[in-house]
């Protein structure tokens, strides 16, 4: 996949967290957890392995029965510090260190405000 695929998948996913998660609703945010699922499986990359690994909860949480924004908060929190990771390694240097900073950030913001911190 491109570099520029990546990066315009940064700016899309952030832009839709700008308003907050609760705006953007589990039938929007499912497609493109699946979405960053697939672009991160196929790099093949241990380093975002575990990435993958909390988007798959995630989205099983958003598809349960059983929601708890405070469990989705704590998925998101711990999905804003593994990007904040990898915006600081190799592959935060291709895909654009500031953009997977501002989406850890936003993701941990939000995260914050679900689970009640």
């Amino acid at each position: 996949m491109a570099e520029n695929d990546i990066g315009a998948a940064l700016d899309r996913t952030t832009r839709s967290l700008r308003d907050g998660i609760r705006q953007l609703g589990i039938e929007a945010a499912i497609p493109v957890i699946e979405g960053w699922e697939e672009r991160l499986s196929a790099l093949d990359s241990p380093e975002l392995a575990a990435v993958v690994e909390n988007l798959t909860a995630l989205r099983n949480h958003l598809s349960a029965d059983d929601f708890d924004p405070a469990t989705m908060g704590q998925l998101l929190i711990a999905l804003g510090k593994q990007v904040q990771v990898v915006a600081n390694g190799p592959a935060g240097t291709q895909a654009g260190m500031e953009r997977l900073s501002r989406l850890s950030i936003l993701l941990a913001r939000e995260g914050e405000s679900l689970s009640g911190r």
